[in-house]
């Protein structure tokens, strides 16, 4: 009961803690859009004016699908290979908070249940799991600033491994059924998530083959515990729930009549020699560099210590995979996995960011989780000091960081702004950056307006559309641009919305808001606030 206690009191002193860090987050680590891409469709619902503008790119129906037979489109996908599902859980989290800071709490919710999941699919000690997950710091950092959205995704991995070895277990025809069923609907959320959660399926195939030898070998011990008869129908319940959902989800359509499958063509995806090197020689600096773990929030610089994940995690495997070690087979099961995903992530032209190498670090961690479990509590501490000894080095760092534009701390105090001015209940919004259109879309007044336009500066049928939209519904046209202005104040826009009546700055950001222009005619001449 003591154990227990400390235990308890642990992995709750270590949530609040996980949570405190996430909510302070942003003053360390600026947003990225593709935190908050997932949420599109939600965004869409809870700003349903946005609705009724044109089509536009990334716009509000433009991915919407239609499911076989039927005539309706439906908020099926928030973007072309995402699907709207991560919604859902996000949905909590954004009453709560209102705030972008609101996927970081998730994130952090969503790792510790994470690790949770882990221990217990696993059979090891949550101090194991905990500190596999610290050896690559890009592990923790990918799901609390999830750009992936990678987070959901292991955890419906988890789940399936989780329901999949119920079934094996074979403790009755109608509970090994509905254990298969709900491991291939788990599969199922998983595609539906995003496209490339197929990248683990091979991993499940793994885990199956694994539990049902293990199932015979405990059969060869003790009869009592044989595979039932029924777990052929397990087998197939598992497999329909999840490829018939599966297939009516790549059977519908889109607004052009494309099948949602046809993105699974866009993916480029070759099995060409040089091609497969350049994909895996994109991820291989996260295997090897342990301070590239958000290089498209900031860029730390680099040190010659970097190289410690890539020592410890090669040290703890080669421990693990001597000969007569304890569970020896399941870690260069896991490991076997991890290379194996490895490759076919590097199949994609598009494989180069951290959540695409969590794909094979996952199962990297599960092999280091059982390692350390193995190992014994000394092992455990000093693999331990060795990792937060290096999240240190980071730390320290930290202050020389620099950040992208388009993910800078000048386009989260841009949109602060815009919401504590309310700017976003009062003009109509147009951003040439994926950088705050997403954040924009998903936070502020229900009835916000907003468009993706990028290239707008350049683009006099685009900036005539937006001058139209701008008069008809009466509100002043809201630029966001991190341009130079001589790009963003070009002269197609002198002509068609005229010279800007207000302008704010933020670091390379521009805010600029011009009046709705007249009937046939040019915006307002004069400027209350020039640069």
């Amino acid at each position: 009961m003591e154990r227990f206690t400390r235990t308890a009191g642990a992995a709750i002193l270590g949530g609040a803690g996980l949570l405190a860090l996430a909510l302070v987050s942003p003053r360390a680590v600026p947003f990225n859009m593709d935190e908050f891409v997932h949420y599109h469709a939600l965004g869409c619902v809870t700003a349903p004016l946005g609705r009724d503008l044109p089509p536009a790119r990334d716009g509000c129906g433009l991915y919407d699908l239609r499911l076989p037979g039927a005539s309706t489109p439906l908020p099926l996908r928030s973007y072309y290979y995402i699907g709207s599902f991560p919604a859902l859980p996000f949905l909590p989290f954004w009453l709560l908070l209102d705030d972008p800071v609101a996927a970081r709490v998730q994130g952090a919710a969503f790792l510790a249940l994470l690790l949770a999941l882990a221990a217990r699919v696993l059979r090891v000690r949550g101090t194991a799991v905990v500190t596999a997950a610290l050896v690559y710091p890009v592990f923790a950092a990918s799901v609390v600033v999830d750009e992936g959205p990678v987070g959901l995704s292991a955890l419906l991995l988890l789940a399936a491994l989780a329901c999949a070895r119920r079934a094996v277990a074979g403790r009755g025809a109608l509970a090994s059924v509905c254990w298969a069923a709900a491991a291939g609907f788990a599969l199922f959320l998983g595609i539906w998530v995003k496209l490339v959660f197929a990248w683990w399926l091979p991993a499940i195939a793994c885990f199956l083959a694994f539990e049902a030898r293990r199932r015979r070998g405990a059969a060869a011990v003790a009869p009592a515990v044989a595979p039932a008869p029924h777990t052929a129908r397990a087998a197939a319940a598992g497999l329909l729930a999840f490829v018939i959902p599966t297939l009516v989800l790549l059977a519908s359509v889109d607004v052009d009549g494309r099948p949602y499958g046809a993105a699974l063509r866009r993916g480029r995806v070759t099995l060409g020699t040089e091609q497969v090197e350049a994909g895996g020689g994109r991820l291989l600096p996260y295997l090897l560099d342990g301070s590239l773990l958000l290089p498209r929030n900031l860029s730390l610089p680099g040190s010659a210590v970097d190289v410690v994940p890539a020592l410890l995690a090669a040290g703890l495997l080669a421990f693990g995979l001597r000969r007569g070690a304890a569970r020896r087979a399941e870690v260069a099961g896991w490991t076997l996995v991890a290379a194996t995903t490895f490759g076919l992530v590097s199949l994609s032209a598009y494989s180069q960011w951290p959540h695409h190498f969590f794909f094979p670090l996952l199962p990297l961690v599960f092999a280091l989780a059982l390692v350390l479990d193995a190992a014994g509590p000394r092992a455990r501490r000093v693999a331990l000091v060795v990792a937060l000894a290096f999240w240190a080095t980071l730390a320290a760092r930290w202050p020389a960081a620099a950040f992208p534009t388009d993910a800078s701390p000048d386009k989260d105090q841009l949109l602060r702004f815009v919401r504590e001015r309310g700017l976003d209940r009062e003009t109509l919004q147009a951003h040439t950056s994926w950088g705050t259109y997403y954040v924009a879309q998903l936070f502020g007044d229900p009835a916000r307006l907003l468009v993706y336009a990028k290239g707008l500066s350049d683009d006099p049928r685009l900036l005539r559309q937006l001058a139209t939209l701008s008069r008809e519904r009466g509100r002043p046209l809201l630029l966001s641009s991190s341009r130079r202005w001589e790009r963003l104040q070009t002269p197609a826009v002198d002509a068609i919305l005229g010279h800007p009546q207000r302008t704010w700055r933020f670091g390379d950001w521009w805010l600029v808001e011009y009046e709705p222009p007249a009937a046939g005619g040019t915006g307002a001449t004069s400027s209350s606030r020039r640069p």
